[in-house]
Parts: C-alpha cells; sequence; structure tokens
C-alpha cells in the first residue's frame, strides 16, 4: 500500500436505515454496501469521477453515482460484507441469523426501482410543504438473489471473517455462538460458545485459516452486575482454546466473575467492547478496536502467540467501528464515530492520513465500517448518515 496525498473521489448516497457495512468486488471498481434494513446495493465506478462542483447549501465534496444492482434475500441488517479473494463471490452476515452467499456478476433475475436519498426528499417535501419529491421515480436497478444461504445461528450474526482463500469462514452471534464454515461445501464445520451472556462481537482469523481470535462482551446491565468480558485464541480445526488473553494480561481475571469489582479487572482494556478485529498477514498481530461510547476508542495491537499488547496504533473519539490490516502488513487502517478513518504505521503507531471530516457529531454521521480495494489503492467507508465514501490513497 501507498498513502499520498490521498483524494475522495466518490460520495454516494445511501440514504434510509443506517448503512452498516461496505466491501469492494472484483477488481476494486464495484462496491457493495449493506444497511440495516437488509438491503445490498453494488455500485459500479467508473475509472475517472465527473467533474464536480457542490451546489450551493450543500457540504457535499464529491460526486454521487446510482447503484445498478440490488441483491435481495436478507430479512433484517447487514452486519458484515467480505468477498473472497477473487472478488467474484460475497458472502453477508446479517440479523436475521444467516450468512449469504452471492455471486453478484451473475445474470438479473429481475428489475426494481430504488430511492436512494429518502432522507432528503423528506426534508424538501417538508420545507415546500409539498409531497412531490416523494413520489418522483428512483433509479433502475437490476436484482438478484443469492445463490446460498448458511443457516446454524440461533441469534442475530454480528461478526464474519474468512482466511486468505477464502476457503474456512468464522462468524458470531449474539447468543456466543461461534462457527466455523466451509464455504466450497457450504456447510458447518465446528462451533463452539463463548460466556452463555455475552456477544460475539469480533472475530478474526488468520491467512491459513488455523487460528482465530474471538471477542466477547456484552454491554453493562447496570453499575454492580458487569458480565465478564473475553477476548480468546483458537485452534479453528478442533475448537480447542489455545490462549485465553484476558487471563495472561490480567492475572485477577475470572470469567464467572461479574461483580462490579471484577469489571474494573477488565473494563479499561476492554472498554465498551472490543468490536472490530483483524489478523495481520503473516498471522503474528491482532489488532482490536474499542467501540462504544468511550472518552477516545483505542485500537490495540496484540501478539497472538503471548496476548501481550505491542503497541496502540489508532484512536477515535467515541470509540472505534472497524479495522484492517493493509495487504503487506504495514499498516492499519481504522474507522470511528468521530467521523474519520485514519491510516497509522504498524511498526511505529504514526498516523500517516486522516480521511473525512466532522459534519455534525458522533449520533449523526459516525464512519460505521470500512474496506480496502484488491489492488490497495482505494478505501471505502460507510457512514450512519447515509453516504459510501471512495478515496483514492495516490492522490
Amino acid at each position: 500500500m501507498v498513502v499520498d496525498k490521498p483524494k475522495l473521489l466518490w460520495q454516494l448516497v445511501f440514504e434510509g436505515t443506517w448503512p452498516m457495512a461496505v466491501c469492494f468486488l472484483e477488481n476494486g471498481r464495484r462496491l457493495a454496501a449493506g444497511n440495516q434494513a437488509g438491503q445490498i446495493y453494488v455500485w459500479d465506478l467508473p475509472e475517472t469521477p465527473p467533474a464536480f462542483e457542490a451546489p450551493k447549501n450543500s457540504d457535499r465534496k464529491a460526486p454521487d453515482l446510482p447503484p445498478v444492482r440490488r441483491l435481495d434475500g436478507h430479512e433484517n441488517g447487514i452486519t458484515r460484507l467480505l468477498p473472497t479473494p477473487d472478488g467474484k463471490t460475497l458472502v453477508s452476515a446479517s440479523l436475521d441469523r444467516t450468512l449469504r452467499v452471492w455471486q453478484p456478476a451473475d445474470p438479473a433475475s429481475g428489475s426494481a426501482e430504488a430511492i436512494m436519498d429518502i432522507d432528503q426528499r423528506k426534508a424538501k417535501a417538508k420545507r415546500d410543504r409539498k409531497d412531490e419529491s416523494l413520489t418522483a421515480p428512483g433509479v433502475k436497478v437490476d436484482t438478484l438473489g443469492s445463490v446460498a444461504t448458511l443457516a446454524g445461528h440461533d441469534d442475530w450474526v454480528l461478526s464474519l471473517a474468512s482466511d486468505r482463500e477464502g476457503k474456512r469462514w468464522i462468524s458470531g452471534d449474539m447468543s456466543a455462538r461461534v462457527i466455523v464454515w466451509d464455504l466450497a461445501e457450504r456447510k458447518e464445520v465446528r462451533r463452539w460458545s463463548g460466556l452463555s451472556w455475552n456477544w460475539i462481537l469480533a472475530v478474526a482469523m488468520s491467512a491459513d485459516g488455523g487460528t482465530a481470535v474471538v471477542s466477547e462482551a456484552r454491554y453493562k446491565r447496570d453499575d454492580f452486575d458487569i458480565p465478564s468480558a473475553a477476548l480468546r485464541v483458537y485452534d479453528t480445526g478442533t475448537g480447542q482454546e489455545k490462549l485465553d488473553v484476558l487471563k495472561t494480561m490480567f492475572p485477577k481475571y475470572k470469567p464467572d466473575d461479574t461483580s462490579y469489582g471484577g469489571g474494573q479487572v477488565w473494563r479499561k482494556f476492554v472498554a465498551a467492547g472490543l468490536v472490530a478485529a483483524d489478523m495481520s498477514p503473516n498471522g503474528e498481530l491482532v489488532a482490536l478496536g474499542q467501540g462504544g461510547e468511550t472518552d477516545t476508542g483505542k485500537v490495540h495491537l496484540l501478539d497472538v502467540k503471548t496476548g501481550k499488547v505491542v503497541r496502540e496504533v489508532s484512536g477515535h473519539q467515541y470509540g472505534v467501528t472497524d479495522v484492517k490490516f493493509s495487504a503487506d502488513g504495514k499498516y492499519l487502517l481504522s474507522t470511528g464515530r468521530d467521523t474519520m478513518l485514519r491510516i497509522c504505521q504498524v511498526e511505529d503507531g504514526k498516523e500517516v492520513a486522516a480521511l473525512g471530516s466532522s459534519r455534525g457529531g458522533q449520533f449523526k454521521d459516525w464512519l460505521s465500517a470500512l474496506a480496502i480495494s484488491p489492488d490497495q489503492k482505494f478505501v471505502a467507508a460507510a457512514d450512519i448518515a447515509g453516504l459510501v465514501h471512495v478515496w483514492s490513497l495516490e492522490g
């Protein structure tokens, strides 16, 4: 990856319920994003964006582009989108308790009208006291269904990761269940459970698929009854625990201690939950982002074998939402509730770029997810205000 004067290329409108997942497909000129309504849209990105002049009274900084396709099938919010290494297959995780497998380039099965700017339409109707904008035509998109549904979870699926070749996948849900999948066979190969009261907030898998890091937590019930968090390293072939990171870090940590005092042992490190995780390409490090409404969400870099903290490489006011290593392992990218996408050097933690700008605060438009193109030249981030931002890393 080369980071040299990044430039904002696109701001794709995806209004309505919050966009919560984004990824690049194929050669990186296709982009998919999913929202809390279970909708997944696909955009084709031209090599060169058109000339752009911001409309009056607008804070837009880059052009929009309508989607070309909608992927239909999920019945609840999309939490994660990940492509296979060749970019031809897409896997989605959802609050409808399933994973779905898609072939986005397959021939369309139908067509539909998509309203991508519903919030702007509602604002205009209210301002003009007329409803014409609400009934104006949308954009025409092809529609396509999934090629497979992976069922096995009994609760909302929050996390998803895969190995480098896209053969072995891992997912985690809000009932503390973890499932390892063989994608080619479309079947479950292993499962285990964490602490009964926890949610599986984040998972990360090594390049060879043999090791997984699983982050568990649940928001506190009250100040004197705090469910224990957990952070463990597993052998995905057997489902056996290889390392209990919190036990290694904090000798007084007890997973069955839900008291206020027990929570204070690990709380500063875990914060409101380690909600984002990614394994370095060489499998030696795992990045973990503190989420929730924290003062400043930190990104910890841990040694996977020892569980020891190597360094902190980024920070987001109000909390982290997503983290990803560059393909060469030199950079760590992160998004957060401070509406920023930050790029830091793994070697020393130095920040080399901060993309985005505050447009109203954490509860209006924080960035919910990020993606890196296969050629490492572009990054994308979805925000909860209804925009998908795409930057070139070499301006």
